[in-house]
């Protein structure tokens, strides 16, 4: 009773991981995801909206929902901090 309880927490938090990188992707300039040597801005959004798709009608505990969760994850942890490094050192007119 308590392991259900606590896997449904945790694929509530996945929700929000995913829902997190599908709100932030759209904010950020189209040009730093191929100056950072990654796939493109267009490229990222379909593969979290993908993500998010999935877990809507998989669950977030197949295989399509723990790929998902980790594809959000490289954006967030990955290229996200990169993006706004960036952002923070052009300079601003």
């Amino acid at each position: 009773m308590f392991s259900g309880f606590v896997w449904e927490i945790a694929g509530w938090i996945s929700f929000g991981v995913k829902i997190l990188a599908v709100i932030d992707i759209p904010k950020r300039p189209a040009e730093a995801f191929p100056f950072l040597n990654r796939l493109t801005k267009q490229t990222w959004l379909a593969i979290v909206l993908a993500s998010l798709a999935t877990h809507l009608i998989f669950g977030p505990w197949g295989l399509t929902g723990i790929v998902g969760l980790i594809a959000c994850g490289v954006y967030l942890a990955d290229l996200k901090p990169k993006i706004d490094e960036m952002q923070s050192n052009s300079p601003r007119y």
